[in-house]
C-alpha cells in the first residue's frame, strides 16, 4: 500500500512539474499563433521546418546561435516573426559558424525599416547550412532583467 502512495505521489509531482513548464512556454508567447503568422508568410514557399527560440534578457549582451541545414539546388526564404519581443534583438545570417574566423554575413535585421516585426531573407547563394544569430541586448532595467520572450524562425523552399 505505502509502494502504491510512493508511486502515485511521483507521478503526480512529474506531471505538476511537466503541467508547469508547459504553461510557462505558452506564457512567453503565444507560440501557436505566432508559428502560424509566420507560415502564412512563406508563402508561395514550401514549409520545411521552424525552430521557437526563447529570449531571456541578462544584465549582459548575449548571443544565440542556430545552425539550419538545407539542400543544394533548392531555393529558400527565411521568416523571422520577432512579434513577441519588446527588446531590439539583432538577428543576423552567416555562412558559417561564429568560432569560424572567415565567415561572412549574408544579411542582418539590422538594414531593415525600424518598426519591422517580420523578416525575410531569401539566400542568393546555395549552402549546406546556415548559422543564424540573435544578438541579445543587455538590460539595466530590473522589469525586464530575466524576462522571457520568444521569436519565431521558419525555413520554406521551392
Amino acid at each position: 500500500m505505502k509502494k502504491t502512495t510512493l508511486i502515485l505521489s511521483i507521478c503526480t509531482v512529474l506531471f505538476l512539474a511537466l503541467t508547469s513548464a508547459a504553461l510557462q512556454t505558452e506564457e512567453i508567447c503565444d507560440a501557436k499563433g505566432l508559428k502560424n503568422k509566420t507560415k502564412e508568410k512563406l508563402d508561395p514557399y514550401k514549409y520545411d521546418s521552424g525552430k521557437l527560440t526563447k529570449v531571456t534578457y541578462k544584465v549582459k549582451a548575449q548571443n544565440k546561435e542556430t545552425e539550419v541545414p538545407v539542400f543544394i539546388g533548392e531555393k529558400y526564404r527565411m521568416v523571422f516573426n520577432t512579434e513577441a519581443l519588446t527588446k531590439n534583438v539583432v538577428i543576423s545570417v552567416y555562412s558559417k559558424d561564429k568560432e569560424t574566423k572567415d565567415r561572412k554575413a549574408l544579411w542582418t535585421s539590422k538594414d531593415q525599416p525600424a518598426g519591422t516585426k517580420v523578416f525575410y531573407f531569401e539566400p542568393a547563394k546555395r549552402a549546406m547550412k546556415y548559422f543564424v544569430d540573435y544578438e541579445i541586448p543587455a538590460v539595466s532595467d530590473s522589469a525586464f532583467i530575466n524576462k522571457q520572450e520568444c521569436v519565431v524562425f521558419m525555413l520554406g523552399y521551392k
